[in-house]
């Protein structure tokens, strides 16, 4: 055994999101960008932002650098500072032609409720079940800018256009992989941002579910669905949840978590249809439309 180890072998520093936050510091002003730092509920909400208000979102820094060797990491927190800097060079959303638009506008599923008073707001964004909303943004080559309510106004198509134009390229996103872990289960992943988002047209995803399809959405690249057949459904959903809770405990979720909820969608409409105790439990309420659901699919 050499004396030394490789630069590349060493790990993180034990205080690793201050590491990370002073890196992605240090690499912002080596781009002429000088910043504060704003600290959010918890410890990985971390923003950056510039003197000329421009906010650098630490986040997904985190989350991809977690496990990594420190030479790894680096480089992780390089990339995700470039993109930053590129996204806050990019075109104004306001400035794109409707063509552009067609082209890149997508739905985007977030976690809604009102944001801190110096964040963007999303008041137009249609409601998609409790808790979440479907949003718009716009998918510039090495970025993603959202639509917020102050872009509407200035934007070269309506609203409605512009959802009918997202949603319809949010299921033209590449999945890059399909598995079926247990019986009736789907397991839809992919490195597009939009992977999740996918679940607002179901039926593009994943083909015909005549009587409605059970899913969770951990997080922004995955979706994982249950459709209903019959009975057995039911028994199938303790998988579903299961293998829920194993993905979002494996670490920290890209993009962080963005619903642990199971959730019931059928004729574009969804519902959510479980809970979680104090003790961690979840527990799935059949009401009259999912009960409803199952009989039809017993016949």
């Amino acid at each position: 055994m050499g004396l030394f180890r490789r630069r590349e072998d060493e790990p993180q520093p034990s205080d690793r999101i201050e590491w990370v936050t002073s890196t992605a510091r240090r690499m912002l002003a080596e781009h002429g960008v000088e910043t504060t730092i704003a600290h959010g509920a918890q410890p990985d909400d971390v923003t950056l932002v510039g003197a000329d208000g421009h906010r650098y979102p630490l986040f997904n820094a985190f989350a991809k650098t977690h496990g990594a060797t420190a030479e790894r990491a680096s480089q992780i927190v390089a990339e995700h500072i470039d993109n930053l800097v590129d996204a806050n060079t990019t075109v104004s959303v306001d400035r794109l032609s409707a063509d552009e638009l067609r082209q890149q506008a997508r739905t985007r599923i977030l976690p809604g409720g009102e944001g801190r008073p110096d964040e963007p707001t999303f008041r137009y964004a249609r409601p998609f079940s409790e808790g979440l909303i479907l949003a718009l943004c716009v998918d510039f080559p090495t970025s993603v800018q959202f639509i917020t309510d102050s872009d509407l106004d200035g934007l070269a198509l309506s609203l409605d256009e512009l959802y009918a134009y997202g949603q319809l390229n949010t299921d033209r996103e590449p999945i890059d992989e399909r598995v079926e872990p247990a019986p009736g289960i789907q397991v839809v992943v992919g490195d597009s941002l939009f992977t999740a988002s996918k679940a607002a047209n179901l039926p593009a995803a994943l083909g015909a579910a005549p009587f409605g399809t059970l899913f969770t959405l951990p997080h922004r690249h995955m979706l994982i669905a249950l459709p209903i057949t019959g009975p057995e459904t039911l028994s199938a959903v303790e998988s579903l949840v299961a293998l829920t809770m194993q993905v979002l405990g494996n670490g920290p979720a890209p993009g962080g978590v963005l619903s642990a909820d199971v959730l019931f969608s059928r004729d574009g409409d969804v519902d959510r249809v479980s809970s979680i105790d104090e003790d961690g439990t979840v527990s799935i309420t059949v009401d009259a439309r999912l009960q409803h659901a199952i009989e039809q699919a017993v016949g």
